[in-house]
């Protein structure tokens, strides 16, 4: 005789088990979904903080180092306009206004000299007639004003005061007597000068002051 099981359970019951368990298992599994959503989630937070910290210690650690180089670059700019300015000014510029140099030639005198000319050119400046003869191409060519000065001295000694002075002062250089003869003026004997001398442009340098004439006047009064 043989022997069969006997399922007693109805088959809506074991419909509804079987789908009670799918469901358990969806369940389990959408819950281990969700909690590693959770996970990931968390360790995303924790190294966007992580590198926002990060980030901002190496921007508050280059932070010097930037302000040094935009101070670097500012002074770059400076320089390279400076450059420019004075590049400017040796191609057109001149050093010192033509005025000046000639007030204080004039107050350098001793008294009682005539000046009767003063001329004054300038040599290897841009903006100039005269052609510049060049014996090296590669020797540059300084610039210079060349002065004259022509008049009347009582004597000798006042010549050669004349020369000394021209030679203290500041910014001339290369004072030569070209001539000195008698000249008879208004009956009386006197000395005809001629001086020439030279100012180098491409040095630095400032003219002396002088008391004015009306202020000696007034001083000897």
């Amino acid at each position: 005789m043989s022997m069969h099981d006997v399922n007693l359970v109805p088959k809506s019951i074991e419909d509804r088990i079987a789908r009670g368990r799918a469901s358990r298992r969806v369940m389990a599994a959408a819950a281990c979904m969700g909690m590693m959503a959770i996970a990931l989630s968390s360790s995303a937070r924790w190294i966007d903080a992580r590198s926002s910290a990060q980030i901002a210690a190496a921007r508050q650690s280059s932070a010097p180092v930037i302000a040094l180089e935009e101070e670097l670059a500012s002074l770059r700019a400076a320089r390279g306009a400076i450059d420019e300015s004075i590049e400017i000014q040796r191609a057109v510029g001149v050093s010192i206004p033509a005025s000046a140099l000639v007030r204080a030639v004039a107050l350098s005198l001793p008294a009682g000299v005539l000046l009767e000319k003063i001329d004054l050119d300038y040599a290897n400046v841009q903006g100039t007639n005269k052609k510049i003869r060049r014996t090296n191409r590669d020797a540059p060519m300084l610039r210079e004003l060349r002065g004259e000065i022509a008049g009347i001295a009582a004597n000798e000694s006042d010549v050669g005061r004349i020369v000394d002075g021209l030679s203290a002062l500041a910014p001339i250089s290369q004072v030569s007597l070209e001539s000195s003869r008698s000249r008879e003026f208004r009956g009386q004997g006197t000395r005809e000068f001629r001086i020439n001398f030279k100012v180098d442009l491409e040095r630095r340098w400032k003219l002396p002051e002088f008391a004015s004439v009306d202020s000696s006047k007034e001083a000897t009064k």
